[in-house]
C-alpha cells in the first residue's frame, strides 16, 4: 500500500497542522499509533512554513 499524496497545507485543521490528528482522515493521533510523515517545508501567507505530519496506521506508509 502506498501512501497519498498529503493535502495542501490550507486544507488542514490546525490539529492537522501540528501532528494531533491524521493529515488524511482527521482521527485523532497519540504518540503510541502515529506515524510520522517527516519534515516538510510549504509556503502558508507569505511565510516559510516548517510541519510534521503525522497520518493514522491506516494511512501511514507500509512497513
Amino acid at each position: 500500500m502506498s501512501t497519498p499524496p498529503l493535502p495542501p497545507v490550507g486544507e488542514l485543521s490546525e490539529q492537522q497542522v501540528r501532528g494531533i490528528a491524521c493529515v488524511h482522515c482527521g482521527i485523532c493521533l497519540d504518540n503510541a499509533t502515529a506515524v510520522d510523515l517527516g519534515e516538510r517545508r510549504t509556503r502558508r501567507a507569505g511565510d516559510l512554513l516548517r510541519w510534521f505530519p503525522r497520518a493514522c496506521p491506516q494511512h501511514g506508509p507500509a512497513t
